[in-house]
């Protein structure tokens, strides 16, 4: 035998880099075989630290500050169309809380809202005086509105929570409420009643307010019954330019009148 090999035996190189690259793909399979789970692996952020109870509990009775300064009074029904953070199921600990340390008072202050209701001692002292007497409107959307609470006692009174409906209040008393935009009026005080007038005030803001006023304000109906048969009819005719058509008064700008607000 003889050392002599055919040159086509011989290992070039291109032929050791090719079974060097085969070599080198068996065993990246075999690697990746060997994960327990196939998919794309990433590095997780750094996990935050745990926020401080004591800031938390803060921010909560800062929210229920915030409330106090809206609302003056909190109940569950109230806070229902609140953001999330702010309804009742968020806030109650911080209320109860804020009891233990004084900053509010819980009790039954209101008939007809069930369930615990909480103020803070100064509207509780303001309750207790006298309120003044005046004759005041707004729009049935105002934050301050109690349209659209979920209270069976508030919804036979007011209606519904929208813009184009509004409330006339004396003092304590609601006297007057007006849907769309005076299509329906539904008075508690009776037709010769000395304020009347000023609880027309809203109409006049209607048509004479700055900005996008309304060039007249159809009436349907007043207290479920047709306007033109109403006896409430002479007080608007007092106010207004009023006209019968169609079973409808209609009211316009009276001139020289002077228009109140909210």
């Amino acid at each position: 035998m003889t050392r002599f090999k055919p040159p086509g035996m011989m290992s070039s190189p291109s032929h050791r880099r090719s079974r060097h690259y085969r070599t080198g793909r068996v065993s990246f399979s075999r690697w990746k075989a060997s994960f327990p789970f196939a998919g794309n692996w990433f590095l997780l952020p750094p996990a935050q630290p745990a926020e401080d109870l004591l800031e938390v509990e803060e921010r909560m009775k800062d929210r229920v500050r915030i409330l106090m300064d809206r609302y003056g009074i909190l109940f569950r029904e109230l806070l229902e169309r609140e953001s999330p953070l702010f309804r009742w199921g968020k806030v109650f600990r911080a209320l109860r809380l804020m009891e233990l340390s004084g900053e509010v008072l819980a009790g039954y202050f209101f008939q007809g809202i069930p369930g615990p209701q909480f103020m803070t001692p100064q509207t509780f002292q303001l309750l207790q005086s006298k309120f003044p007497e005046k004759v005041f409107w707004l729009n049935a959307a105002d934050p301050a509105s109690l349209c659209g609470v979920q209270i069976e006692a508030v919804r036979r009174r007011m209606p519904k929570r929208i813009a184009s409906n509004h409330l006339v209040y004396h003092g304590t008393r609601l006297v007057a409420t007006s849907q769309r935009n005076g299509r329906i009026l539904t008075f508690s005080v009776p037709h010769d009643d000395p304020n009347l007038p000023e609880y027309l005030g809203f109409l006049r803001h209607l048509l004479g307010r700055q900005f996008q006023p309304l060039r007249r304000i159809i009436i349907n109906t007043i207290n479920n019954e047709a306007a033109t048969g109403s006896p409430y009819l002479a007080a608007l005719q007092n106010s207004f330019n009023a006209m019968s058509e169609g079973g409808n008064v209609i009211l316009y700008r009276k001139m020289g009148s002077v228009n109140t607000s909210s």
